[in-house]
Parts: C-alpha cells; sequence; structure tokens
C-alpha cells in the first residue's frame, strides 16, 4: 500500500517533479531533474510499486519508451472529462 512505503528524500524529490510536469518518458526525466538514468529507473519503479506513479508504455519515433505519470495526475485529468463532459450534457439541455 501506498501510505505504508517509506520514501527516501531523493525519491520524494523525484515523485514532486513528476506531479509538477507533464507525463514524459523515463529519460526525459533523468534528463530534466539532471540525475543518473539509472538511479531514476529505480527509483520510478520502486515509485509504480508503491501505487504511485503509473509506467505507461508507448512507441515514440519509432522506439518503445515508458512513460511516467503521476496517479494524482490522472485522476485530476478523468475529473476535467467528467466535469467537461457533465457541462456538455447541461449545455445541450
Amino acid at each position: 500500500m501506498a501510505y505504508m512505503t517509506k520514501l527516501t528524500r531523493r525519491q520524494k524529490e523525484l515523485l514532486a517533479e513528476i506531479e509538477q510536469s507533464r507525463p514524459m518518458s523515463i529519460y526525459a526525466l533523468a534528463r530534466h531533474s539532471g540525475r543518473n538514468y539509472r538511479r531514476v529507473f529505480d527509483h520510478v519503479k520502486q515509485l509504480a510499486a508503491a501505487g504511485l506513479v503509473d509506467i505507461s508504455p508507448q512507441v515514440r519515433n519509432g522506439r518503445q519508451v515508458s512513460i511516467v505519470e503521476s496517479i494524482y495526475q490522472q485522476r485530476m485529468r478523468r475529473l476535467d472529462e467528467i466535469f467537461a463532459f457533465k457541462v456538455k450534457i447541461d449545455a445541450t439541455q
């Protein structure tokens, strides 16, 4: 469970950076944060195991990449979609 996970300072910093930025690849996240790719990869995997981020495979420019997005961002996007749908329905009535 996510609430039982104890995060290191670097993992908390990485999670905050993921939540503040748009969904991006692990490589782009490492480059953006100025950290070693392997460390960022390991921390992202730990955050995903804790249920704090979601990793989705995508193909970009013909290459397979892992896109990292926080669960918080996904929930906010879903709420925006639901609200936009409700406003659209209310406008048609």
